[in-house]
């Protein structure tokens, strides 16, 4: 029989991790449906079928979530961006604290402690950083993200999570590179310029920077300099890249055409200096509410010694060294650590210091001293066995554990609390509202007996 002729009724009993509804047909198959929350009822149509779940489709709705809301933006089902924006946001909330306990539950986690999500009160236009893609269409140049799942391009008309001036950007860039016949890269043709485009704005100084990667050296580049700082005089860095990586991570090497290369934003009376690849939280405002559950859980005092693991241009480790004794920040990424010590020096802290490195390397050299407490915000994929293992056996009392994954948050808890340590409490922070992203951070304590 074919699936995709034949409709099922079925009921959203549960939610997955991505927010697809959880189905039970009457012989117990399991089917994931998109845009079916929990409670509602629907007739479906099974898109794929595997040998233990399935994926389905509504056809028809037959009833609807009293949580379920229009979504703001027209782009919602086919951009992949914003997950959640049909579903109202107190909701939203509750359904990231209930990932957090799944997560934990999974790894035999169940009584730790998981306080309430920190919200926003405005969970919309917070992204300080966004990066669009190019495509060439029929009636010019495109600028969006790509559908969920594919490298189809969806050309945004409108974003409710871009900061407002940002989008603005999005768009004169789309209006100049039509007016002076700039394409996009066609990879199969090789012809064409504009990649992607990386925007970062602060929220304190309003300045914005743009990183373009393009395929060979950017034609007309004074004139667009000129055209795209007249129409936006907010935007005080313009640089490109000859891209083989467009990733944050990437080494190829940038040409500043116009501006300092970077902007400056300002986190509760720190002043950071962000360049164009620097690592920096992407939701300004609640960032401030992370770093400072952070510094609560890091319990800090003028005789406190702190590693800052994984520290970026420094965000939370310069924030701590205003109360703390000494503090030590780890990065691997070089280009960071020079953006750390400009900001110790340029927020005049001579207490912190930060050396380039493999956090698992630098940390196993440390390992002879005693530190108070170790701030841990590492990469999607969480800590390294090395890292864990240079960890335990420093027995540094008190753990600070920023994620931005739950489940490699979750695997690394077990390992944590193997080798002798109490996971305190979780405080996850809604840093992607609209998004299925969940970010925490989480106190461990060193057990004393």
């Amino acid at each position: 029989m074919d699936d995709s002729l034949t409709t099922t009724i079925v009921e959203a009993i549960d939610l997955t991790h991505d927010a697809l509804g959880v189905c039970k047909l009457e012989d117990g198959y399991t089917v994931f449906v998109e845009d079916l929350l929990k409670g509602e009822s629907a007739e479906i149509i099974i898109t794929q079928r595997r040998k233990s779940y399935g994926f389905g489709k509504v056809v028809n709705r037959l009833s609807k979530s009293p949580f379920r809301v229009t979504p703001k933006c027209k782009h919602f089902y086919e951009c992949g961006g914003c997950g959640l924006m049909h579903m109202d946001y107190d909701v939203q909330l509750s359904f990231k604290k209930y990932r957090v306990e799944t997560s934990l539950k999974n790894e035999h986690l169940e009584n730790v402690k998981v306080n309430n999500m920190i919200g926003m009160i405005n969970p919309y236009y917070y992204r300080n950083k966004v990066e669009i893609k190019f495509h060439q269409g029929e009636k010019g140049l495109e600028a969006g993200f790509f559908q969920a799942k594919s490298h189809k391009l969806v050309n945004l008309e409108e974003c409710h999570i871009i900061a407002k001036r940002s989008f603005e950007v999005i768009n004169l860039i789309r209006n100049i590179a039509n007016e002076l016949s700039i394409h996009a890269y066609d990879e199969l043709a090789k012809t064409g310029v504009l990649k992607s485009a990386v925007i970062r704005e602060s929220f304190s100084t309003r300045q914005i920077m743009v990183l373009f990667n393009i395929a060979r050296e950017m034609p007309l580049s004074d004139i667009l300099v000129e055209k795209m700082t007249k129409k936006i005089p907010e935007i005080t860095s313009i640089g490109y890249s000859i891209a083989k990586d467009e990733s944050q991570l990437s080494t190829d090497p940038i040409k500043l055409i116009f501006g300092s290369g970077y902007i400056e934003e300002t986190i509760d009376g720190i002043s950071y200096r962000i360049g164009f690849r620097s690592f920096f939280q992407t939701n300004t405002i609640q960032t401030e509410k992370l770093y400072k559950k952070a510094l609560e859980y890091a319990d800090i005092s003028d005789r406190t010694k702190l590693i800052d693991a994984y520290c970026g241009i420094g965000s939370m480790g310069l924030l701590a060294a205003r109360q703390a004794y000494k503090v030590f920040g780890i990065e691997i990424v070089k280009s960071a650590i020079v953006d750390a010590k400009i900001n110790a020096r340029h927020n005049k802290l001579k207490n912190a210091f930060f050396e380039v490195g493999d956090a698992e390397t630098v940390l196993e050299k440390w390992k002879e001293f005693n530190f108070d407490v170790i701030i841990v915000d590492p990469p999607r994929r969480g800590c390294s066995d090395g890292f864990i293992k240079a960890l335990l056996t420093m027995k540094i009392p008190r753990v600070v554990y920023v994620s931005c994954d739950q489940a490699t948050l979750s695997r690394d808890l077990v390992k944590l609390k193997k080798g002798g340590y109490d996971v305190v409490e979780i405080t996850p922070v809604d840093m992607f509202p609209q998004t299925i992203h969940v970010e925490s951070v989480t106190l461990l304590s060193l057990k004393t007996a």
